[in-house]
């Protein structure tokens, strides 16, 4: 467990580390083509004209207001929102219907799927209020019979809280997914019906529990029913009440029906909305056995009134098990077995239509085709040529046109009409503020004299589809930053092996010694290098031997996971025995990951004589320290560093220095002062490319 708990730890400081060395976005916006020469930044007749860095320090400061204000604006946007939200929740608790609800969408300037996207929050959060739900763990540190998690006990969970400090209810970018236990005793399950204060307490948090997207003692029990027999189970829960949330994660986990009907008789109110899952709004457990396709379930749920939903203009129950059936990612349907034509048939039977995107077409046309605005799940489309029998199938059904609700097109004396009426006026206030930066992006990379990403990657194709087999010494000439835009273009196109590997098990699982076993007797494939070396990094003492013990070894797609170390991570890598004179599969060597790192780790790699060739393909290291302090706007102590490993200077390299007296020549003179060979000559060209490392 202190394992993982390290690993909560680790994830949220590399989520915060990326954050704050991820390049500006300023500097990564649309940039215009440059101009290819360099312009005399010592106009004598013109006194009074900015400087080139002036030039961009000013549009920088007024794409920071632009975004500053668009900020805002998206703030104030989203705070209306919220205030929909919050009327719309008091709406259904008055018991408006959401049929009525959405009848005013034309009168707000929200899209429709927006605005059923705020509806539908609402039923959400309507909801919730009469359930009771945390999103803090405390709670689980309480519970008897915690162990049910695989791994979770009271004591560790407390630990656990204590680690998070501030963060135990909800660590931002963190998703724990963990386990039920499956060799969990009929006791710790018992001990699960004695939390009798907080059995239907749900906590939802960053811990996702596989099978539910809440965390209760009575869903524990609930998904470990098949640990009982029949009649064990219905004893066992003869004392506790339940609520339709624990009836709807059994039925969506496949839970027996036995065990189901016998749950239904401690449940209090059948009829009302479960939240099994984020965001769910079918509307009561009939609409869930549909999903399933369980139809004797359903049969059953009739006899006690439940019935699934049948709202034209919102959605039916055949809306429900159409988007449902199993489907390839183009709508087609995949062949249908008995539970799922016996099912549709049952509410063909029972007068149940489908909204449909061609409801008022003629049904002898090309297809059919099925889609529901309010779920916006895939429908389903049947073609009638490609697919004659299933469209002779489905082509009788009723179909309900999407629009099938009445619009009130014209403000009425609704507490509804006059809230959105007031809402699209200040929507329109807000949208009047110009808010576009666009323009001062382009401004500002065609004063920098920068090409965009976008431009770079143009580039490349097209030297490639001129050049054919000696492109890559092309874009060389050019500048080295394509050679590594090429090499990325290259790992793109390269998939990697998803495949199951028993070797990446053996990782995942730490059997160290299994591990070992296998490198000595297979040949890693890439995708298995690359896992061992990511694994390396985080643990070298344990998995050193595994890495040198490879049969016939092959080098990594990239190295640019050793940029993210910190210099005690690069001292620890060394005292293990790893070899800092790799490559990756294109060449490169680490002192390209090392200089994206720090200048300390730079230091450390000519400390212990690491050998680098700077005459290679892509960038080196004095391109990445001379644009760095371009960046920077002062001369970063990676210079020096750099001219002891690179002796022969390049176009590149002067490209980049011309850049630096262009716009920092402050910087500029204290950089031919350290070796004044770096001097460029008169017009020599700025470089248009800037260094991505991904």
């Amino acid at each position: 467990m202190k394992k993982i708990l390290f690993g909560i730890v680790t994830i949220t400081a590399l989520a915060v580390y990326f954050f704050q060395t991820q390049p500006h976005s300023a500097e990564q916006a649309e940039q215009v083509k440059p101009t290819t020469t360099e312009p005399n930044v010592d106009n004598k007749e013109q006194p009074n004209e900015d400087s080139p860095q002036q030039v961009v320090n000013k549009l920088k400061k007024q794409i920071s207001l632009c975004r500053d204000q668009s900020q805002q604006q998206s703030t104030k946007v989203q705070t209306l929102n919220q205030s929909l939200v919050s009327f719309f929740v008091s709406e259904l608790k008055k018991g408006t219907s959401v049929s009525t609800l959405l009848k005013y969408t034309n009168l707000s300037n929200i899209n429709q799927r927006k605005y059923i996207a705020l509806l539908k929050d609402a039923i959400v959060a309507e909801q919730k209020q009469q359930l009771n739900i945390t999103s803090y763990l405390n709670e689980l540190a309480n519970w008897q019979g915690i162990e049910a998690i695989k791994g979770f006990t009271n004591d560790k969970v407390k630990e656990m809280i204590q680690q998070l400090g501030d963060n135990n209810h909800s660590p931002s970018g963190l998703t724990l997914s963990v386990p039920l236990d499956e060799n969990v005793q009929k006791e710790t399950l018992y001990a699960l019906l004695s939390n009798t204060d907080t059995f239907t307490t749900y906590v939802q948090s960053f811990i996702k529990l596989e099978g539910s997207e809440v965390i209760s003692p009575a869903t524990l029990f609930m998904l470990n029913a098949n640990k009982f027999s029949l009649k064990e189970f219905e004893q066992a829960i003869s004392s506790n009440q339940f609520t339709v949330n624990e009836v709807a994660t059994a039925i969506k986990n496949d839970i027996p029906n036995e065990y189901i009907i016998a749950l239904l008789q401690q449940v209090p109110v059948v009829d009302a909305m479960p939240l099994y899952e984020k965001n769910t709004v079918l509307y009561n457990l009939a609409d869930i056995a549909v999903s399933k396709f369980n139809l004797p379930l359903v049969k059953a749920l009739q006899t006690k009134g439940i019935t699934p939903t049948n709202e034209p203009g919102l959605f039916t129950g055949l809306d429900v098990a159409i988007v449902n059936l199993p489907k390839s990612g183009n709508l087609t349907l995949a062949p249908l077995d008995a539970k799922h034509t016996q099912l549709l048939d049952y509410l063909k039977k029972r007068g149940y239509k489908a909204h449909s995107g061609n409801a008022n077409e003629d049904l002898n046309s090309k297809g059919v085709f099925f889609v529901n605005d309010f779920i916006y799940q895939q429908g389903a489309y049947i073609n009638k040529q490609d697919n004659p029998a299933q469209y002779a199938y489905f082509s009788p059904i009723g179909k309900i046109n999407n629009n099938a609700l009445p619009q009130i097109t014209e403000p009425d004396n609704s507490e509804i009409s006059q809230l959105l009426l007031e809402t699209q006026h200040k929507k329109e206030e807000l949208d009047s503020t110009p808010r576009n930066c666009s323009q001062l992006f382009k401004k500002l990379f065609a004063a920098q004299k920068l090409a965009q990403n976008s431009d770079a990657y143009a580039k490349v194709r097209a030297i490639e589809k001129e050049y054919g087999s000696d492109f890559e010494n092309i874009l060389q000439d050019i500048d080295p930053v394509l050679v590594n835009y090429w090499w990325n273009t290259i790992d793109r196109r390269t998939s990697s092996d998803r495949s199951d590997s028993v070797f990446r098990e053996y990782l995942a699982t730490k059997e160290v010694q299994k591990a070992l076993e296998y490198t000595q007797t297979t040949l890693l494939n890439q995708t298995e290098t690359n896992v061992l070396f990511i694994r390396l990094l985080e643990n070298p003492y344990d998995l050193m031997p595994i890495w040198d013990s490879r049969t016939l070894p092959i080098p990594p797609t990239d190295l640019v996971r050793l940029s993210w170390l910190s210099l005690e991570q690069w001292q620890a890598l060394a005292e293990a025995g790893f070899d800092f004179s790799i490559t990756d599969i294109h060449g490169r060597d680490v002192y390209t990951q090392a200089a994206s790192s720090s200048v300390e780790a730079v230091q450390f790699l000519i400390d212990n004589k690491i050998p680098t060739v700077p005459s290679k393909l892509g960038v080196d290291i004095l391109d990445l320290a001379l644009e760095q302090s371009y960046t920077k706007g002062e001369l970063t102590p990676m210079i020096p560093l750099a001219l002891q490993l690179v002796e022969k200077f390049e176009p590149n390299h002067l490209a980049r220095v011309a850049r630096l007296k262009m716009f920092y020549p402050e910087v500029y003179q204290q950089l031919i002062q350290l070796n004044p060979a770096l001097k460029p000559a008169q017009g020599t060209e700025l470089n248009h490319y800037m260094f991505d490392n991904h």
